[in-house]
């Protein structure tokens, strides 16, 4: 089973066991979000169920069921968390989620190879693509991505829009 990453835990949230979750998938994911994995170093994937989750700001609280006191979470800080894949919601045709660009070769309309997506960074207004070699960053908007085919493993972008 393949499992993606959906938040990452930064902190605690108040002294009941709750966890603040920065979102690394869209909201929906964390709708009605009953069961998360994390993951032990060189290990497996451990389930936790959810007991609530709640929005707060630009982030969500979170709040594992069997934990209810701070002692008990401290341990969580800085752990992904986890989805079996097949649990996503499905995506628009024209919408992504960022694991499937990692690994996508970048190309520009006039044919020139740029690197492979190399991993994808929130900048809050849009998402960056970050190349293998990281000196190449492009931002993912429709004026500078011209397409983008899963099929293939290509997106091509416009290449007077992307400084090189």
């Amino acid at each position: 089973m393949d499992y993606v990453i959906i938040g990452k835990i930064i902190d605690t949230f108040g002294v009941k066991g709750e966890l603040k979750v920065y979102p690394l998938a869209p909201q929906e994911v964390f709708q009605n979000l009953k069961k998360v994995y994390l993951k032990r170093v060189g290990g497996d994937y451990v389930p936790f169920r959810v007991e609530r989750v709640k929005e707060h700001g630009q982030l969500f609280v979170l709040k594992f069921k069997g934990y209810d006191s701070i002692d008990a979470i401290e341990q969580f800080k800085g752990a992904h968390l986890f989805l079996p894949q097949k649990q996503l919601p499905k995506r628009e045709e024209d919408e992504f989620y960022a694991y499937e660009l990692v690994g996508m070769e970048v190309i520009t309309d006039r044919g020139r190879k740029l690197g492979r997506v190399k991993r994808v960074e929130d900048f809050g207004v849009y998402d960056m693509l970050v190349l293998e070699d990281e000196r190449i960053m492009v931002p993912f908007v429709g004026d500078i991505v011209l397409s983008v085919s899963r099929e293939k493993g290509l997106i091509t972008v416009k290449e007077d829009l992307i400084p090189l």
